[in-house]
């Protein structure tokens, strides 16, 4: 028998947040300013999730910002063969920027211009190169062995030598990259005089440029390392023949170092590449390589495995006879730059520096490409060839 006039027990009235507000429910100049720092290979993905937001990401109010933030410089340096001596002294470099030239008020063209800041003659210029700031960093030697390091300041065009390496190293035989700020050297030295065989084990240094110092982090037993290497994802990729090897600085020791079985993914299939990388670089945390029989390739970290860079209707992007020389990143794009000799009756007396601007759009776990430029930048005497190509902070 229920007794009714028992108390009940008070109710407790919980309380929910309020729903958290969306990008949406912001004013527009607000948005605009979020979107003009996020990678332009999402602005596909964006586009998708309300008319507003595919409106704010066309409008040219998101160029205009996107303008206004620091920018990179493109500095290339083309080497001119004076001699066939392979001796590093008979060659002269040349420093050039890619620039924006505005012909009309409808497009934009792009050409090779003198660098306006000028870089001293240098013989270290053929070293293993990379860029962190406004400054370059060359290290090891051209054609011989060498524990140098140099460092150019970009701004002011100054050169000064760094602290030395401890191991000797050769600019075809030692990967570089950049990982929080600090600079990666793997290999670079496989024969030794001392006893006269190869030897698998070589040395990893680091070289910290706010303390100019360099740290020894162990050794990794490499068989081979390609000079096509870059950072991705906190480690160093290195793209060699048949194969891409990572070093993962944050594993164990002896677990630093993985090799893997390059692959492509092709019409459902998973095929061998067995090609040889040209060129690599970095555009927004994604790994892309020209290969010289299968093209322009970007790396799927999630599967370990090398995938074709297509258009949005799935057709190849670049021609197959295209052969990239170098690429960087600009504003978010691929830029693919090559020489092409020009002939003046027989004989080829001049090369056109030739580029395509890519811009990148992610759709989910695929990556496609679109030209978005593509000319001539400039003539130089058929004697020039690329040497580096790299982004610098203004």
């Amino acid at each position: 028998m229920s007794n009714s006039n028992a108390i009940e027990p008070e109710k407790k009235h919980t309380t929910h947040p309020p729903p958290p507000h969306s990008l949406s429910s912001l004013p527009d100049d607000i948005v605009l300013s979020c979107l003009a720092r996020v990678p332009r290979s999402y602005h596909l993905n964006i586009s998708w999730v309300s008319k507003n937001l595919r409106a704010l990401v066309r409008s040219p109010e998101l160029n205009f910002l996107r303008s206004t933030l620091p920018k990179n410089s493109i500095h290339v340096c083309l080497e001119e063969e004076e001699d066939h001596d392979e001796d590093e002294n008979h060659s002269s470099f040349h420093w050039f920027t890619l620039n924006e030239i505005s012909t009309t008020a409808m497009t934009m063209e792009y050409g090779l211009v003198p660098n306006p800041t000028p870089f001293p003659p240098h013989p270290k210029y053929g070293s293993s190169t990379v860029a962190v700031g406004s400054k370059i960093f060359f290290i090891g030697g051209a054609t011989e062995p060498s524990k140098d390091l140099w460092i150019l300041d970009t701004r002011s065009g100054n050169m000064t030598q760094g602290p030395s390496m401890t191991v000797a190293r050769k600019q075809r035989k030692a990967a570089v990259g950049v990982i929080d700020g600090k600079i990666y050297v793997i290999g670079g030295r496989h024969f030794s005089f001392s006893d006269g065989r190869f030897h698998e084990e070589v040395q990893v240094e680091v070289f910290d440029p706010k303390s100019e110092t360099w740290e020894l982090v162990g050794q990794e037993r490499v068989h081979k390392v390609s000079r096509c290497s870059a950072s991705v994802e906190g480690k160093v990729f290195m793209v060699e023949y048949k194969r891409t090897s990572v070093y993962n600085p944050r594993e164990g020791k002896g677990e630093r170092m993985v090799h893997m079985v390059s692959q492509r993914l092709e019409r459902g299939r998973k095929d061998m590449l067995n090609d040889s990388a040209f060129t690599v670089c970095v555009v927004e945390d994604v790994l892309f390589a020209f290969f010289n029989r299968t093209g322009l390739m970007w790396f799927d970290t999630k599967l370990n495995v090398w995938r074709k860079l297509v258009g949005r209707d799935g057709k190849e992007l670049l021609p197959f006879v295209l052969r990239a020389h170098a690429m960087v990143e600009y504003e978010g794009r691929l830029v693919v730059l090559c020489m092409l000799a020009e002939k003046e009756v027989h004989d080829p007396v001049t090369k056109s520096v030739r580029c395509m601007f890519v811009s990148l759009d992610r759709a989910g776990d695929l990556i496609c490409g679109t030209i978005h430029w593509s000319g001539i930048l400039g003539t130089v005497p058929y004697s020039f060839h690329f040497l580096h190509c790299l982004a610098v902070s203004d």
